[in-house]
């Protein structure tokens, strides 16, 4: 497309310009260029991948009912969910060590984790949770207990801390207290324990160095009678202080508000966990069903801008170009202020009207422009091209013959221009700009409408309409997509505009048209989309 396309974009069937080469390889569908012997080309592919991303953009911010429609329920139904769910409280309590002892093998780091580790897990064995359920707390078992106390450790502050989980606040803090204690309790009595044993030993050997002392080594056992009281006394001082290393450092209050369910935290996640759900669902529908989302995707997908749309209007008797609405009449008018400013100012213009597929509004577009054209001093004449599916000459009431089908079959025999004046003569618009505004109905159905438009025939009648005092000339051909009539009309006039309705195109139908349109080298004057809804009416029904 002459309009749109980068001048270094290779088209298809067409032999590149002379110059550098690009070497161009393909390695999972991307396209890599050596610098070393050309330019890149990658014009196509930068395109590509823009309207890939645009296009899902778009699907997304036209989805947005839908989406909206997936997050709501999610979003209430895990809000309403967190609500149903039984509370839970969590307590802590804390124990630190404060010091070591003797029944700390050394005072090094590895050590101190050691025992802290040590502590953790005894903290939770069956044994310990037993205890702890015989002593205060009424209808906890040792089973239950292992549910609902785990340990975790600080190592950085020395903490161990004791987590219990209730459906009480004031239980939660009573098993968490409790477990402590009884820890703590139980760690106290094996180590007097073990002082007592220690003294015990201490004892004895200082009762047998009595017996055994003589004169002659009164001295050196005198020295080690010594040694051993200053043990007994250390060991007397430890039994004072017995477990005294180990100290609740904080004992657990009962929580004021539940650690689970949370439904603010779970509506957050909620909210996330649809807004994903609903992508994945817009996407994948996307996919499945590919129709074009809207104007500005089918304008990035072909790679022409958006002269107008037409808002959709409800009618209950049908469309005529003489009872537009107010808001269609104010699109069209911007329609042909749009197209008198890309094309020329001087000189006669002949634009053709098509569309991808049949049934999009082209021909309605057709008439409407016509008329804004001649009621704005322009003389215009509107050619029913499209000899499969005419209608130009329904919208305007006028005979369908003689028309475009006999002006060719004319030409083809060799006859004169009289079937061409006589079709115009005959088919004036009975409009209030009569004077400024012809149509060319399409004739009697061939049944070859392509060969007709083959020849010298064609180019004899555009050689008639270059010859005309007409400002401006539309054509309503055929669709352009699988038909070859509307792309030999193409390579004849001044312009191409492009009538599409995004509810009934795919993105697939958009590519193909880009690719056709290039492949023509027609000048794309704009697209016109039919059917947009929720356009602000209240203005012109004021």
């Amino acid at each position: 497309m002459s309009s749109g396309g980068c001048d270094d974009v290779q088209h298809r069937g067409q032999q590149p310009p002379p110059g550098p080469i690009a070497i161009v390889t393909s390695h999972g569908g991307s396209k890599v260029t050596d610098d070393g012997i050309g330019r890149y080309i990658l014009s196509d592919l930068l395109h590509d991948e823009f309207v890939e991303v645009g296009r899902y953009v778009d699907v997304l911010r036209c989805s947005r009912l839908l989406i909206a429609l997936i997050i709501v329920p999610v979003t209430l139904a895990v809000l309403f969910i967190s609500l149903a769910l039984p509370k839970t409280y969590r307590a802590t309590s804390k124990i630190v060590l404060e010091g070591t002892t003797d029944s700390v093998s050394g005072t090094d780091a590895q050590s101190v984790q050691r025992h802290l580790a040590t502590i953790q897990v005894l903290l939770t064995t069956r044994e310990m949770l037993r205890s702890a359920a015989k002593h205060g707390l009424k209808g906890e078992t040792e089973d239950t207990l292992h549910d609902k106390v785990h340990a975790t450790v600080d190592q950085n502050a020395n903490v161990v801390s004791v987590v219990a989980t209730d459906d009480n606040a004031r239980g939660a803090a009573a098993i968490a207290n409790v477990v402590a204690g009884t820890f703590l309790a139980k760690q106290s009595r094996l180590e007097r324990q073990r002082l007592n044993r220690a003294r015990a030993t201490l004892e004895r050997a200082l009762a047998d160095l009595r017996g055994t002392a003589s004169p002659q080594t009164q001295t050196e056992v005198a020295s080690e009678i010594a040694a051993v009281r200053q043990r007994l006394t250390d060991l007397n001082v430890s039994a004072a202080s017995s477990g005294s290393e180990l100290q609740l450092a904080e004992a657990a209050e009962p929580p004021t508000a539940p650690s689970s369910p949370q439904p603010v935290r779970n509506s957050i996640f909620g909210f996330f966990a649809g807004a994903f759900i609903a992508a994945l669902v817009v996407l994948a529908r996307a996919q499945l069903r590919p129709r074009v989302s809207g104007a500005r995707e089918l304008s990035r997908l072909l790679d022409v801008p958006v002269l107008v749309e037409v808002p959709f209007v409800r009618r209950r008797f049908g469309h005529s170009p003489k009872t537009l609405s107010a808001v269609e009449y104010e699109a069209y008018q911007t329609l042909q202020a749009s197209l008198r400013m890309q094309l020329p100012p001087e000189g006669q213009q002949i634009v053709l009207v098509t569309s991808a597929l049949h049934g999009e509004g082209k021909t309605e577009v057709t008439a409407a422009l016509g008329l804004v054209l001649a009621q704005a001093g322009q003389r215009t004449w509107l050619v029913s091209a499209d000899m499969r599916w005419p209608r130009l000459h329904e919208l305007f009431d006028v005979a369908q013959t003689p028309g475009l089908a006999e002006v060719l079959a004319g030409a083809r025999k060799g006859g004169d221009n009289a079937e061409l004046v006589g079709a115009r003569k005959g088919a004036r618009s009975r409009e209030p700009a009569s004077g400024r505004l012809h149509v060319l109905a399409s004739g009697h159905r061939p049944p070859d409408p392509a060969q007709l438009l083959a020849g010298n025939a064609l180019d004899s009648f555009f050689e008639e309409i270059k010859a005309s005092d007409y400002d401006y000339v539309l054509l309503d051909g055929p669709p352009l997509l699988g038909l070859v009539d509307s792309q030999v009309l193409a390579q004849r006039v001044d312009g191409v505009l492009l009538v599409c309705r995004p509810d009934r195109l795919t993105s697939e139908n958009a590519i193909d048209m880009r690719e056709l349109l290039e492949r023509l080298r027609v000048k794309a004057l704009g697209l016109v989309t039919i059917g947009a809804r929720g356009s602000p009416t209240s203005y012109f029904e004021a």
